[in-house]
């Protein structure tokens, strides 16, 4: 294609959005008139509101299944959703589904939403800038010469020291921002950054920030001084007071309330010399970006509830070590996590540790590994067996317990000292079977009817060694070995461990919140899933009807052929003596 065919062909797609973008301001009876474009491929109109005259620019090039670009110019106000540059921020891309062979009615549905936003920010303009504050920070990370920052600390209105950090020599420089007796992030350590005085204050308003083309000043700093209280101050004036280094490079950072809900928070660094601000130095605004516990959490999709709850995780190999990292992901703050074995080669493919951990003890590597990955996490590990743990440990500090054995006579053990407790505390039990026959979840609660033993009885209701609920026929062999009796083990893959692992872990997460939310009900429940059988039948494994039946039964009256009617493990089960 030659220059002058693909300018053509801008041209024509630029000429359809206009079409388009007329039609659409025809049926909402807004006035257009078109503009000079800015590019090549950029349509400009004008867009006449009810309290003035848009100038809007939209991008017909882009094809990314994305609304394309629209910008205001000049922008010579502040406005919600407007950057500094005049960009519009007309969606967040969430749920967005797009027709690549409409590009001209996408085009005009861009600009009919800009011109609703511009239409109501305008009108917030002009009733206090409520809303702008609202997205004050998506502003200030729009204004010149911008640096990235991380605050370490608890935005929480109270006006405090900080220290600070800066790396300049970063492709994006940045910042980073904590407590003075906090432990320093690895990004600090690694680098030995040196420190900055900085101080946080909470307002309750502030002054507009800059609009092009102006820049941000120490008359910013300026306006937030004469709002501080006396007790701000008095921290202001440790702040820019005399120091070995002068003049010296410090931070101010300020937090204001948003109707909304919350604090906006900005920063700026700056230079004082000799108890004053050094005002032929540059102001650099600082984007911050928040690294606490609470906020990574929340927008992380982890639930706040979780984090003071304390769970115990008994095994930590293929199974338990998925139902420790789902716990630890869903917001779960304290884990205990009892193992005697150690990480080794043999568990790489289906295990949760990197290969770095081998001859670690699991509960140990799972430690180092998940700390570091979920912020606020305490991991506790116990390297010992759980029955070595079960003789000392204080159950009534736990929220609930997973027993990741799969060894049927060790978890009965379990299942039967567990139902002997006065405090109500929801257990799950789990295990997987061979090859790709399926895993298991069963819940239980420490008080009142169901337990595992309910499973260990035939159709009249008679103890058995077998489990009602086994998709493989008993008395079947089916562990392998590569180097002799000492390497035997079940054979089975990352795949089946990790489903079975994150259902055993929203097993327990589902009774757990069934308790924060104050549900008086404890029933214990069984959860399944059923792989399709086909590499056991190869191996000449033979299953039971229950593993073809339970394909087609409800998960309640899967419940029901468990725990319908209660073993003499559970049915009465005895107060312990004070």
């Amino acid at each position: 294609m030659t220059e002058a065919t693909a300018a053509s062909v801008e041209t024509l797609k630029v000429d359809a959005a206009f079409d388009a973008v007329s039609a659409a301001c025809t049926l909402r009876g807004v006035a257009i008139a078109r503009l000079p474009n800015l590019a090549e491929s950029t349509l400009g109109i004008e867009l006449t509101g009810t309290t003035r005259k848009w100038p809007v620019y939209v991008d017909c090039a882009e094809e990314n299944l994305r609304l394309p670009t629209v910008r205001t110019v000049p922008a010579t106000e502040l406005l919600a959703h407007v950057s500094y540059g005049g960009f519009v921020c007309i969606d967040d891309g969430q749920g967005l589904s797009l027709d690549p062979n409409r590009p001209a009615d996408i085009a005009a549905h861009a600009v009919m939403k800009a011109y609703d936003l511009l239409e109501n920010s305008a009108a917030d303009a002009g009733s206090g800038y409520a809303e702008f504050f609202n997205e004050l920070e998506g502003y200030w990370f729009s204004l010149p010469s911008s640096l990235r920052a991380r605050a370490y600390f608890e935005v929480d209105g109270t006006s405090r020291m900080l220290k600070g950090f800066s790396n300049l020599t970063l492709k994006k420089p940045s910042w980073y921002f904590l407590e003075r007796e906090a432990e320093l992030p690895w990004e600090v350590k690694s680098e030995k950054l040196g420190a900055h005085r900085a101080l946080y204050v909470h307002l309750n308003d502030i002054a507009l920030p800059p609009v092009q083309p102006d820049r941000l000043t120490c008359a910013f700093l300026e306006d937030v001084l004469q709002r501080m209280s006396p007790e701000q101050l008095t921290l202001w004036d440790k702040l820019v007071g005399p120091s070995k280094n002068s003049p010296k490079r410090v931070a101010l950072l300020v937090s204001v309330p948003r109707q909304a809900g919350g604090r906006s928070l900005v920063a700026a660094s700056f230079t004082a010399n000799r108890g004053v601000i050094d005002k032929k130095a540059v102001v650099t605004p600082l984007t911050m970006r928040r690294h606490t516990i609470g906020y990574m959490r929340e927008r992380g999709g982890a639930s706040l509830d979780l984090l003071s709850k304390h769970v115990v995780v008994l095994g930590a190999g293929a199974v338990g070590s998925v139902v420790v990292d789902t716990l630890a992901a869903a917001g779960v703050g304290k884990l205990t996590v009892v193992d005697h074995d150690e990480y080794s080669e043999d568990n790489v493919f289906r295990h949760m540790l990197q290969p770095l951990y081998i001859d670690l003890e699991k509960p140990m590597g799972l430690k180092l590994a998940l700390e570091g990955r979920y912020p606020g996490l305490n991991i506790t590990p116990v390297c010992t067996t759980a029955q070595t743990w079960l003789k000392t440990a204080d159950l009534s500090k736990y929220d609930g317990i997973v027993l990741a054995f799969g060894a049927p006579s060790v978890e009965r053990s379990f299942s039967r000292v567990l139902k002997d407790r006065r405090f109500d505390m929801p257990v799950v039990f789990t295990w997987l079977e061979a090859l790709d026959l399926g895993g298991h979840s069963m819940l239980m609660w420490t008080k009142g009817e169901g337990c595992l033993n309910c499973t260990y009885r035939d159709d009249e209701g008679r103890p058995s060694l077998a489990s009602r609920t086994s998709f493989m026929e008993p008395n079947q062999a089916v562990t392998r070995n590569l180097t002799g009796c000492g390497g035997a083990f079940v054979p089975y893959g990352a795949l089946q461990s990790r489903r079975t692992g994150l259902m055993a872990a929203e097993h327990l997460l589902s009774a757990v919140s069934s308790v924060i939310a104050g549900e008086e009900a404890r029933q214990p429940s069984y959860r399944l899933w059923i792989g399709e059988g086909k590499v056991a039948a190869e191996h000449g494994l033979r299953t039971t009807p229950w593993f073809q039946s339970a394909r087609t039964v409800s998960a309640e009256d899967a419940t029901q052929k468990v725990f319908g009617l209660a073993c003499s493990h559970c049915r009465h089960p005895k107060e312990p003596t004070q």
